[in-house]
């Protein structure tokens, strides 16, 4: 349950952020408050790829303990289904005995049969001897006898019948006492057998145990991993949120600025036409320069470094870069080199910013603007007109960079567009 509220915690918060990000345009009314929020998104968006990392991170431990899991599983079924078979032979066994048993008692109950029918035999025989002569001593015999043939007769007679029942009585005692050793050995083994089987019950019973414990782990990871896939699933999707609404944000940041600083411009020329004495167009206060080149819409991008062409290249205009597309293209040069204006125009802003570091804009018509980031120093400052050829900068490695270079934009219309097509 604590894991469930986790993973939906996660995902209202993907939501909320959701929400937060497609409804930035609404608040931002100046170049500052875009600023703000789009750092604030590329913050948010560091955190979601972090956490899309450690959902991956979880999904593959789940997953190969869920293998282990059923590994075992299987072995556990593989153990109850030995201790079954030794159980069903036990059983097996256990019949044969109780049917052994069975036929001893059956003999032992004939002999007791036959010893009784033997001892009843005995007494009839020795009722006709009590009874045809009186009390059978040897005196009495030997009184009874008329002659010494006929004592020698009855004696003899005695003594036969006598040896004969006592080796029947014998031989059945004898077989009695045998085949109830036997019987007494088989229950012996019945007993022993039965109590393995007990045995190996109870070790089933504990194997069954550990086999519905280890289900029950099984499904808590099958549900945990679902559970993972969908928070995943769910940081993925913000992942595309947050670059579709971070390129918005920046094409509505630059038409903003353009606007912002084609007001200023328009003030500026108010004052300038108000003050002019000469009639040569507008002119900028503090700069002396023309700007016919912002009503003409006539441009002419140059190569913003001298000495280095196309070859100095490191980074195309729409090649993947930290996960998007890359908005610019990078010239390698050593640092210090110096960068020069493509275009004239007004500088809209010369100052740090987190990922583009030292960078300067300037905007030359209602349709062009151009960036130079990445600078190690600025030589321009905003609200200032720059000719074309002028120098703006010195390369550098500030912001989100990895080495010395030029990271060159061209926006048109607030959408930036592959400045290979101007240069």
């Amino acid at each position: 349950m604590k894991m469930k509220k986790k993973s939906l915690r996660f995902v209202a918060g993907v939501l909320a952020v959701t929400m937060l990000i497609s409804s930035n345009s609404v608040f931002a009314t100046t170049t500052a408050e875009y600023d703000e929020q789009i750092e604030s998104i590329k913050s948010q968006q560091a955190e979601n790829e972090a956490e899309a990392e450690r959902l991956n991170e979880k999904l593959d431990s789940l997953r190969d303990q869920t293998s282990e899991a059923e590994a075992y599983q299987a072995t556990l079924e593989e153990q109850i289904t030995t201790y079954q078979t030794s159980i069903d032979l036990a059983v097996q066994n256990i019949t044969q005995l109780n049917t052994n048993i069975t036929n001893l008692e059956a003999e032992i109950k004939k002999a007791d049969e036959e010893y009784a029918d033997t001892f009843a035999e005995l007494k009839v025989r020795l009722r006709s001897l009590y009874a045809s002569g009186g009390n059978l001593t040897t005196l009495q015999i030997l009184f009874d006898s008329t002659s010494l043939y006929d004592f020698s007769m009855r004696s003899e007679a005695m003594k036969t019948i006598t040896k004969h029942d006592r080796e029947l009585m014998e031989k059945i005692r004898l077989y009695r006492i045998q085949t109830q050793d036997q019987r007494d050995e088989l229950n012996k083994e019945k007993e022993e057998l039965a109590d393995q089987k007990k045995d190996l019950e109870k070790k089933q019973e504990e194997l069954q145990a550990l086999e519905e414990e280890n289900q029950k782990l099984i499904d808590e990871l099958n549900i945990q991993s679902s559970e993972t896939e969908s928070d995943l699933a769910a940081a993925e999707a913000a992942k595309e949120d947050y670059v579709s609404q971070l390129d918005q944000l920046i094409a509505d940041r630059n038409a903003q600025a353009e606007k912002e600083e084609e007001a200023r411009r328009q003030a500026e020329a108010n004052q300038n036409a108000a003050n002019n004495n000469s009639g040569s167009g507008n002119t900028f206060s503090g700069s002396g320069n023309t700007s016919d080149v912002l009503n003409t819409g006539d441009l002419s991008f140059s190569w913003p470094l001298a000495g280095y062409g196309y070859g100095s290249i490191t980074q195309y205009f729409g090649g993947m870069f930290s996960g998007s597309p890359h908005g610019g293209v990078d010239i390698g040069v050593p640092y210090g080199t110096p960068i020069y204006a493509a275009e004239s125009g007004q500088v809209i802003s010369a100052e740090y910013h987190w990922s583009w570091g030292n960078n300067v804009l300037i905007w030359h018509n209602g349709t062009y603007s151009t960036r130079y980031a990445h600078c190690s120093s600025l030589a321009v400052s905003a609200g200032e007109y720059v000719e074309k050829g002028q120098i703006v900068g010195y390369v550098g490695s500030t912001g989100q960079s990895t080495g010395n270079h030029l990271h060159f934009e061209v926006y048109q219309n607030g959408t930036r567009v592959d400045p290979l097509n101007f240069v």
